[in-house]
């Protein structure tokens, strides 16, 4: 799995989430393990456009990250 290729799927997701106000999701912190290999720096301002969603609850390391515009 490429970078790209986990972008284009939060991407979907992120679509996704736009259309169902009414449901909650859970993030985890995808594809930030040792076997997948990418960082949480790397992954999660893919996440940013959602971050401030009251129905989308990012990790606490992608928040920050988020937040602190890294």
């Amino acid at each position: 799995v490429t970078v790209e290729q986990i972008k284009e799927a939060v991407e979907r997701f992120i679509t996704f989430v736009k259309e169902h106000s009414e449901l909650i999701f859970l993030v985890t912190n995808v594809g930030c393990s040792k076997k997948a290999g990418f960082t949480p720096e790397e992954i999660a301002p893919m996440f940013a456009n959602v971050a401030s969603n009251p129905n989308v609850y990012l990790p606490e390391e992608f928040r920050e990250i988020i937040e602190s515009g890294e």
